[in-house]
């Protein structure tokens, strides 16, 4: 009885502190985190407001982590402070009794982000890509305005402005990317055929068609046939890529469903193999021409095909990395619970400033370090993905057993 009101108590001062802890470290991520975005997309204040109840869950699992280690070592470190361990012990209660509260609310917290990455997240990151891509338009006039460029995979032109005022851009190069075709068939992108060039022109965007107008004063049409010819005035069609009218919400990673995770790394894989036997097509191909100049030239497109196989591993390893980080991050909590309680015990601490440095220090220079360290290895191939993604939680729960095993035993 007496242990069941103890854990009681000890678990309400955990919420309290770590409400209050995730309101304030979320309200200042999310706060800092919009003002980037806005910067660097040119958002109104009012997309802005809009934007925050949808950017706060995407922050959750970042923060709850945190805050979860924060609680620990706040609660315990009072009772340590207070010499309320000490008691415990004296009364014949085992202090494995009052580490119970700490690892029922980092259960809680790594089930609820987990939650959260299974659907609350995909769900509102689509919503708000969506929202801020509502107007196009605008979104490519800041872009020009930040990059100087607009330029997209998916994309057969390249633009390039020298400067942006108001809606004129000024003095605007517009590249039409060449198609080729290998032996097989199979079309690809390599060089421009066409380069197009106007001293001002206008943007326009017809989201219903997909289509992006660029209005010119006057284009000059350099090609393979013509050279410094003056155009008319009509308006120069492109297709609006996909990333820029907010019809690929649901394909962005952050925004893909838990489901939804290992259809797109199937189809990652297949693509990966496609772009391996085009590479090989090619190959092959060339060592059956007989004139040498052509061959040289099949053979000089073996660097394009590399590329391209290289492009579709990294989106496969990107997708395979998230499988594995989400639940992670998840995990991540227990740990941080586990790793807090003796932490708190033993730095005896009763004050908020102290217990923040004992316990952000951790976090900020050894456990997201290796994560990000680990995931970017792992990227690369260096190590396996999955080890890469579960490095930092691996390390740490070796700290919490060891850290236990110690605090248990004394």
């Amino acid at each position: 009885m007496t242990g069941t009101l103890l854990n009681r108590l000890i678990f309400l001062e955990l919420l309290k502190v770590f409400g209050l802890a995730l309101s304030v470290l979320t309200g200042l991520l999310v706060t800092a985190l919009l003002v980037q975005q806005g910067m660097q997309m040119g958002l109104s204040l009012g997309q802005v407001i809009r934007a925050i109840p949808l950017f706060i869950p995407n922050t959750l699992p970042y923060t709850i982590p945190a805050t979860t280690l924060f609680a620990s070592c706040v609660v315990y470190g009072r009772l340590s402070h207070d010499n309320e361990v000490v008691a415990i012990k004296a009364a014949g209660v085992h202090l494995f009794t009052i580490l119970k509260p700490a690892m029922l609310l980092g259960v809680i917290a790594a089930v609820s982000t987990a939650g959260l990455y299974h659907t609350a997240i995909p769900l509102s990151q689509q919503m708000l890509y969506r929202q801020l891509l509502d107007n196009p338009e605008e979104l490519l006039y800041n872009m020009l305005r930040r990059d100087r460029c607009v330029r997209h995979a998916g994309m057969a032109y390249v633009m390039y402005v020298r400067d942006v005022q108001g809606k004129r851009l000024i003095d605007v190069i517009i590249k039409k990317r060449a198609k080729v075709k290998n032996s097989k068939g199979v079309e690809s992108y390599f060089g421009y055929d066409v380069v197009a060039r106007a001293r001002e022109a206008r943007l326009r965007v017809d989201p219903a068609d997909g289509k992006l107008y660029v209005d010119p004063d006057r284009f000059v049409i350099y090609d393979k046939n013509t050279a410094g010819t003056a155009a008319s005035n009509g308006p120069f069609p492109m297709d609006l890529p996909e990333g820029l009218n907010g019809k690929d919400s649901k394909t962005r990673i952050s925004a893909v469903l838990w489901e939804d995770l290992p259809v797109l790394i199937q189809a990652a894989r297949d693509d990966v193999a496609a772009a391996e036997q085009r590479r090989i097509d090619n190959r092959e191909s060339a060592m059956n021409i007989s004139n040498l100049e052509l061959r040289q030239l099949a053979v000089n497109q073996d660097k394009h095909y590399k590329m391209q196989v290289d492009y579709f591993r990294r989106a496969l390893r990107n997708l395979e990395a998230e499988y594995y980080l989400r639940p992670a991050l998840a995990c991540g909590c227990l740990l941080f619970a586990l790793v807090g309680c003796p932490v708190g015990i033993w730095a005896n601490r009763a004050d908020y400033l102290s217990t923040f440095v004992i316990c952000f220090l951790p976090v900020m220079f050894v456990y997201y370090p290796v994560l990000l360290a680990g995931t970017g290895m792992g990227k690369d191939g260096k190590i396996p993905l999955v080890l890469g993604c579960w490095m930092a939680n691996i390390i740490f729960a070796i700290i919490a057993v060891v850290l236990n095993y110690r605090l248990l035993r004394r």
